[in-house]
């Protein structure tokens, strides 16, 4: 007979935890309890039972700045990690739900301070959360006298139910052992990785230029580099920027410039990649068709799909098999991959 437990004694309808669940509750509370100097979600055995407790599909976590009143060293798991960088350098400037969930010290699920209309009518939606196939999370914000420390996100997909008084109740469970878990800090090594893997998302400019914003993973990246200093790299930023051009090269890394229309209220208008620099073009490196050049250099720009076929007047699905196409020539496991090929080809071909 499969064991169960009732959290909680308020009332008599709290959710009932089966035997699965107390298992993975067991095991998440006594690694949470554990010296750890990692962050939470950096610890793939504890993420997984994370996910499996919660019936998720993505977990995440901040930590917050009173200071500047942003989000912070984010960690994802069970998305790209690109998703992480582009929450803390743009989005997190036009998010809709978290400026109302931080003000509350209870777990509290998205469509308790948002419409489902009015989130899939918002920029933050469409062009953030849908991407990277989620819909509707539920967050715990965590204190320390008072002030809000980080907080500790669980999301699902679209097609999904909704997160109930069983999550609430595991939330506020763990929330005392998530506190003192969030005591880590994310080095810049994590972003190091990524960027040698893929090219990040890794900083923003707002639209009068006076604005950068640079993640502090970044920063400590960017110092590890001998050959660069901070304020050279926004200095080199900000003139490339200002130029409208849409790159620029370092000894030991490459950086490509995206474009985006953003609504008035977000304090960012530009972002920038951070790409690694291209290894030397051999003369059997595949070649891109010159209309594929031509959309990876959008792609470069920070258009999406719909916006290229717009802008070159040709069916949304030509520009779907032309990136398959260029994904496939270069074995890229993403659009960024293919804002690397660019910058390393002949520039002398026609984009």
């Amino acid at each position: 007979m499969s064991q169960s437990l009732q959290l909680g004694t308020e009332r008599e309808d709290l959710p009932i935890l089966n035997s699965n669940d107390l298992s993975d509750l067991a095991f998440v509370a006594y690694e949470l309890a554990q010296p750890d100097d990692r962050p939470v979600l950096a610890r793939p055995h504890l993420a997984e039972r994370l996910l499996s407790l919660f019936r998720a599909d993505f977990l995440g976590q901040t930590q917050w700045n009173p200071e500047n009143g942003t989000f912070e060293k984010p960690r994802c798991y069970n998305r790209d990690s690109r998703m992480s960088w582009e929450f803390e350098v743009y989005y997190q400037h036009c998010d809709p739900i978290s400026k109302h969930i931080r003000l509350r010290t209870d777990a509290t699920s998205t469509y308790e301070v948002i419409s489902k209309r009015r989130l899939e009518r918002s920029e933050y939606f469409n062009d953030f959360l849908k991407p990277y196939r989620v819909s509707h999370g539920i967050d715990q914000y965590l204190f320390e006298d008072g002030k809000i420390i980080g907080d500790f996100r669980v999301w699902r997909k679209s097609a999904s139910k909704e997160f109930t008084q069983r999550e609430r109740q595991i939330l506020r469970a763990l929330r005392p052992m998530l506190k003192n878990a969030y005591r880590c800090v994310l080095s810049g090594d994590g972003l190091e990785r990524a960027v040698h893997d893929n090219g990040i998302l890794a900083a923003a400019i707002s639209a009068d230029h006076q604005r950068f914003v640079c993640s502090p993973a970044l920063v400590d990246w960017i110092a590890k580099q001998y050959d660069i200093s901070e304020s050279t790299f926004k200095n080199t930023v900000m003139a490339v920027v200002r130029k409208g051009a849409t790159s620029a090269l370092f000894p030991r890394f490459g950086l490509e410039i995206g474009w985006r229309n953003v609504a008035s209220h977000s304090q960012c208008a530009i972002t920038c990649i951070v790409a690694p620099k291209q290894p030397q073009v051999f003369e059997d490196r595949p070649i891109l068709t010159p209309r594929e050049r031509q959309i990876v250099a959008l792609i470069a720009r920070g258009m999406t799909d719909r916006e290229i076929s717009d802008n070159l007047g040709i069916a949304f699905w030509t520009v779907r098999t032309h990136v398959g196409n260029g994904l496939r020539k270069f074995n890229a496991r993403n659009r960024v991959g293919l804002t690397g090929v660019r910058s390393g080809s002949d520039e002398s071909s026609p984009v």
